[in-house]
């Protein structure tokens, strides 16, 4: 997974058990400011469960699936770029 953090906009890369994201909780530490991010919640201890691409859907914002060979990655998506 790559995301950008909200809170201090440092770009990640994580990666994760398929079974922890489809079935359990997943946290993703931010390496700039160490901010956790709750990525997915099936077990409902965060509240209401599901994932980061459910949340991110209900906000109209994009999310792109799939392997590194078929997401066609760009040197902008690998490395972000700053809101200002």
């Amino acid at each position: 997974m790559i995301f950008t953090c909200k809170v201090c906009e440092t770009r990640s890369v994580k990666t994760m058990c398929r079974e922890s994201y489809e079935k359990g909780i997943v946290v993703a530490k931010c390496g700039g400011c160490n901010n956790l991010h709750l990525i997915a919640d099936h077990l409902g201890w965060f509240g209401e469960s599901g994932n980061i691409e459910d949340l991110l859907a209900a906000r109209g914002e994009e999310v792109r699936k799939g392997s590194i060979d078929t997401l066609n990655l760009t040197l902008e998506d690998l490395i972000g770029t700053k809101s200002s």
